[in-house]
């Protein structure tokens, strides 16, 4: 269960009602459910939700962090590359260091303004420092433990625009996951019982498990996308990426996600 399901406040939205969210409730009554179908009825009866996202300072910042913080791995002075992020870790940092560095920022920034403290901007850093932690554990060595400069080396190919679309997606993956379950989560226990799709917490379980895979599947696009954003920006252009880049990017990846939302489900957007 993620650190949101647990909240006590709702500032995503309310669990809407009306027809739309009514069709959210009967695929997950029904004998079967569809993920795919479920998903795009999840952000349909939700007011597309995630179109309203890239206005979330925390996204945006988690996203920035993303463009910036390998750079800064490339550079001689790491330590000093990352302070002048906003991000506060000793010299000669730790991947630990460095996750705890960005988990404190994003926190900042989620409490810089009352209306910046929203569940979406939790969601985007838990979805973040998830999405870091398990890429780099994907690439470290496996024969040894890694050393700081085998953790340092390894952040750095994520600056490659190849990388960074492997960086993004898995980054967009754990978002759409956290933003669905956001929604399913206040509606899924009314769902449970016999003749019903979810009968068990092992049912549970496995539903979960199959809207991970399916929010995988969806964000592959974010692939190819982030790759030649980066290299027409980064390479092509020569800038140095702002946070107005990254809200920039965000637009557009969000609409491509909604879109194969409404692809995958068979439906128009």
């Amino acid at each position: 269960m993620s650190e949101v399901r647990a909240m006590g406040h709702v500032r995503l939205g309310r669990l809407p009602a009306t027809r739309k969210w009514k069709d959210v409730v009967k695929l997950l009554g029904g004998a079967e459910i569809e993920i795919s179908s479920l998903a795009e009825a999840v952000e349909r009866a939700c007011d597309r939700s995630l179109a309203d996202a890239v206005k979330d300072p925390a996204f945006i910042e988690a996203l920035w962090l993303f463009l910036k913080v390998p750079q800064a791995a490339r550079e001689d002075d790491f330590a000093g590359e990352l302070s002048k992020l906003g991000l506060k870790v000793p010299n000669d940092p730790t991947l630990t260091d460095i996750l705890a560095a960005i988990d404190g920022a994003l926190e900042d920034v989620r409490h810089r303004k009352d209306k910046s403290l929203s569940d979406f901007g939790l969601i985007a850093k838990n979805a973040a420092i998830s999405a870091l932690r398990s890429l780099m554990n994907d690439r470290s060595p496996s024969l040894w433990a890694p050393t700081r400069e085998d953790e340092r080396t390894t952040l750095a190919t994520f600056a490659s625009t190849e990388r960074f679309g492997e960086l993004t997606q898995r980054f967009f993956t754990k978002l759409l996951a956290g933003h669905l379950q956001y929604f399913l989560d206040r509606a899924i226990p009314e769902q449970v019982g016999p003749g019903a799709a979810i009968q068990s917490v092992a049912d549970t379980r496995t539903l979960d498990e199959t809207i991970s895979q399916h929010c995988n599947e969806t964000t592959v696009i974010m692939r190819a996308f982030a790759k030649d954003w980066l290299g027409k920006n980064r390479f092509h252009q020569n800038r140095d990426l702002s946070r107005l880049d990254a809200t920039g990017f965000a637009a557009h990846a969000f609409t491509k996600i909604r879109s194969e939302l409404s692809r995958r489900s068979g439906l128009q957007p």
